[in-house]
């Protein structure tokens, strides 16, 4: 085989696999998916499932979520309201609203976007917590 088409098969693997890394990070570092945890509600822990999905247009994570209070299944939805201003893509600021009102969500994922743990309140606190961790396909 000829030398030049040797380095340009090599160059082309290459790009292939930087190309498949970046897209790879690109999804590790995105908390899409079903995480199954609880949240603190009327004075107790309630399941709590939430979803998140990426916007791929706009880049901005939506959610929905489902949580248990007191055997009624009450469900809401979440919106990214921006950085939180740790410099960490870590932790995300959302806006949850559900029949109960609307307030603010603090969550902090794991560096492989696993699990969360978080902090949601109605006012400008966020003090009581909501923690999740992926689904796994056998868990409803």
């Amino acid at each position: 085989m000829h030398p030049l088409r040797s380095a340009r098969k090599i160059v082309l693997l290459t790009a292939i696999f930087v190309l498949g890394a970046t897209t790879l990070s690109a999804h590790e570092r995105d908390p899409a998916g079903k995480y199954c945890g609880e949240l603190f509600s009327a004075g107790s822990m309630s399941k709590v499932e939430t979803h998140f999905v990426r916007n791929a247009g706009s880049g901005v994570i939506t959610g929905s979520y489902v949580f248990d209070d007191r055997g009624e299944a009450v469900e809401g939805m979440l919106a990214e309201a921006g950085d939180d201003g740790d410099g960490s893509d870590l932790t995300r600021l959302f806006i949850w609203r559900d029949k109960y009102g609307y307030g603010r969500l603090v969550l902090t994922f794991s560096p492989d976007f696993s699990e969360f743990r978080g902090k949601w309140g109605d006012g400008a606190s966020a003090l009581a917590p909501w923690d999740g961790k992926h689904c796994s396909a056998t868990s409803s």
